[in-house]
């Protein structure tokens, strides 16, 4: 069984560097005969730094196999979608490019691949643990019932017992695996597609976030078994950048951009909830506001915002500021919601008429010229 590690690399070629030498380095712990086994993918997005040269010399001075492209169109999924052609293994491990690797993630990982054809899993779903590169601040909530959610960190840690997705756990749902470190089998690819290109990291479309997700969930409605492996994990670094209040509104406010996005957007052709958006047991509060949009956004999200910030602005006559701060990010949710809102109603307005569609949607099919 051959393993294939994917790393999709965008100007971070000091990162990516200590990446390749912690792969190098375990690597060489492996046996002779599970070592010909292993072989990373490597696409760069157009980087402007020396990630080239690291490559190279990584090529030139390991024993390990690496295959080297370049992508020219921005996008964590489009890179990701290169790299799954591109690869031979049956077993196709994605990480970021910026993680650290616990010493025995290649060992666990190549062990999957070895077991992975006697089990009917389809995708492995190991930790990732934030690593704070400096003291996490007061105002900064981790604990229930106001915490930030983990994937803002980029974090996804369940416990230590493998499971099932989707799984309650004390830290949170764990509903679908984290990106950042995942193991799929080949064969999920070549019956079910790939990644959305219109959402995730410097997609297009703008949608920075949710493209494994949105992949996830798919397999999901598919019945595709996914087990939570929590020996396999990575350390994902947090820098000082990331530890403000502006950076974390920043995250939920694509996160609900993206959501909002991918849910009318769904490739299974499955309609939302009228209310979507809308915790379920606060939908029947919503069930009075008037149907119907304005600029193209449903009135319900704006009654939803509406009501958010009344209820901020009386949190600051309190002193309890985790609840402030936790609405505050739920607002930034909600404005991402009404934005993927107002660009799906516009993406319908401005969609040209076509009488060729108008035919095609009837079933009609016109014949070919010979």
């Amino acid at each position: 069984m051959k393993l294939s590690i994917i790393i999709c690399t965008f100007n971070r070629s000091t990162e990516l560097e200590q990446l390749l030498e912690d792969l190098a380095l375990q690597h060489r712990r492996l046996r002779s005969s599970e070592s010909g086994e292993i072989e990373v993918v490597l696409v760069d997005n157009n980087s402007m730094d020396n990630t080239s040269e690291v490559a190279y010399r990584f090529i030139e001075s390991t024993g390990l196999s690496i295959k080297y492209f370049t992508h020219d169109r921005f996008g964590l999924t489009q890179c990701r979608n290169l790299a799954i052609t591109k690869a031979t293994g049956d077993l196709l491990a994605f990480l970021h490019d910026d993680v650290n690797l616990d010493d025995d993630w290649l060992k666990e990982a190549y062990k999957i691949a070895c077991n992975c054809k006697e089990q009917e899993i389809g995708v492995y779903g190991g930790r990732s643990i934030p690593m704070w590169q400096d003291t996490i601040p007061e105002w900064l909530n981790l604990e229930p019932p106001y915490a930030i959610k983990q994937e803002v960190f980029t974090g996804h840690s369940h416990g230590d017992s493998e499971e099932y997705y989707p799984f309650q756990s004390d830290f949170g749902i764990a509903e679908f695996p984290c990106g950042a470190n995942v193991l799929i089998r080949r064969e999920i690819f070549e019956n079910c597609g790939d990644f959305r290109t219109d959402l995730g990291a410097n997609a297009a479309g703008g949608f920075g976030l949710n493209d494994d997700v949105e992949f996830f969930e798919y397999l999901s409605c598919l019945k595709i078994p996914m087990l939570y492996v929590p020996q396999i994990i990575v350390y994902h670094p947090i820098n000082a950048l990331q530890l403000t209040i502006q950076s974390i509104r920043r995250w939920y406010y694509k996160s609900g951009k993206a959501s909002y996005w991918m849910t009318h957007t769904d490739r299974m052709k499955r309609d939302p909830h009228p209310l979507f958006a809308v915790e379920p047991k606060y939908r029947q509060l919503f069930t009075q506001v008037p149907e119907g949009k304005m600029n193209g956004v449903p009135f319900y999200l704006y009654v939803k915002l509406f009501v958010q910030s009344m209820w901020w602005t009386a949190l600051h006559l309190s002193l309890d500021t985790k609840r402030r701060n936790y609405l505050s990010y739920r607002i930034s949710e909600t404005m991402g919601q009404i934005d993927a809102a107002a660009m799906i109603s516009e993406t319908v307005v401005h969609q040209k008429f076509s009488f060729r569609n108008r035919i095609a949607k009837k079933g009609i099919l016109r014949p070919q010229a010979k």
